[in-house]
């Protein structure tokens, strides 16, 4: 008996030290994510075309410096900034979500149709009915609803299969690119150029006027997306397990999977459709804090990390011409997704 409670008490410390390294761990990295971003920021704040010592930045973040540094660094580079970091946290929590509910790594929402929604509802308020600013905004926000409810709708059986509903997006997504397309076709040159500067996923431009509206959308959603995600760990066990432990599976799937939507439809609205953000942050975070689950709070820094690096990139990698974000953080998207169908094929289950 006494060596019985020995083992057992073994066991329970070994359990208890494992917990605790992978606490540690998530709390270290989740540290370095934080200092990394800031590290960029401040980067981002100082370098450009007039290049200012981080101390001038720091200096007129606080009210000093003069009119000319104040202008650049408080309208120009910073509302820029957070508006990267916002963008990028609500793309990264995006497809944390949607990736841990569907358990598919193809499950993002610019994979599997909702950016395609934002885009067409935006591209054909704004060239049909030359809708522009907050009001395009939540165009862009109304098309990624309503094109998750559609998706969703159209992958009922009974239940929603993660498998099924990721086939369903790619197929509405690729409809609506095809409005979109077919409207830029029918459209002014001169606007078609604009729009395709949007569909490009842009921060060229950002101002405070966007960064306002999806400070108090975020300040919405993540606490909801907080409360919802107590859901997730039943649901990673499958949804047999689930109930039977409790959980009310379709409730708690379609609450995660409206905030997923959510999320992606007011980055989106800000900046366009950034692509690949959402789909590579989640993988990324999960690798630096192995058996933490879903990982969310650093899929969210990591995308935060990765919008604000590629902007870095896109407005100083070519002398004299601002790339659009989104093209640089497709070039880092794009082989993943290569990458990832390879596996795939290799072990039998690609296409």
């Amino acid at each position: 008996m006494d060596t019985e409670r020995g083992r057992l008490a073994d066991a329970v410390r070994q359990v208890s030290a494992v917990r605790g390294r992978g606490r540690r761990r998530s709390v270290t990295v989740a540290a370095a994510l934080l200092v990394a971003l800031v590290a960029v920021f401040g980067v981002s704040l100082s370098f450009g075309d007039m290049v200012m010592p981080i101390g001038k930045v720091v200096e007129t973040l606080l009210g000093g410096g003069d009119g000319g540094s104040r202008f650049v660094v408080l309208e120009l580079r910073l509302p820029r900034a957070l508006l990267a970091v916002l963008v990028g946290a609500a793309f990264g929590l995006s497809g944390g979500v949607f990736q841990t509910v569907l358990r598919n790594p193809l499950a993002s929402p610019d994979l599997i149709g909702i950016s395609a929604g934002a885009s067409a509802v935006a591209v054909t308020a704004a060239l049909l009915f030359q809708v522009s600013g907050l009001a395009l905004s939540a165009s862009a926000l109304a098309g990624a609803l309503a094109a998750g409810v559609a998706i969703y709708g159209l992958a009922w059986r009974q239940g929603v299969a993660g498998q099924r509903l990721v086939l369903v997006g790619i197929g509405v997504g690729m409809g609506l690119s095809s409005v979109v397309w077919y409207v830029m076709a029918r459209s002014d040159v001169t606007d078609a150029q604009e729009a395709f500067r949007w569909l490009a996923g842009s921060l060229n431009g950002r101002s405070w006027g966007q960064f306002w509206p999806i400070l108090g959308a975020l300040a919405l959603l993540v606490p909801l997306t907080a409360v919802a995600a107590h859901a997730l760990r039943p649901l990673q066990l499958g949804d047999d397990t689930a109930a039977g432990l409790g959980t009310k599976v379709e409730t708690g799937r379609l609450a995660l999977l409206g905030c997923a939507t959510a999320l992606a439809g007011v980055a989106t609205a800000a900046a366009g459709p950034v692509g690949f953000v959402a789909f590579v942050a989640a993988p990324i975070a999960r690798r630096l804090v192995p058996g933490r689950g879903a990982a969310l709070p650093h899929a969210a820094l990591t995308g935060a990390l990765l919008v604000l690096v590629a902007d870095l990139a896109a407005q100083h990698l070519l002398p004299s011409v601002q790339l659009p974000v989104g093209v640089v953080t497709s070039i880092i998207g794009a082989p993943y997704l290569l990458l990832l169908l390879a596996r795939a094929n290799r072990v039998g289950s690609g296409g």
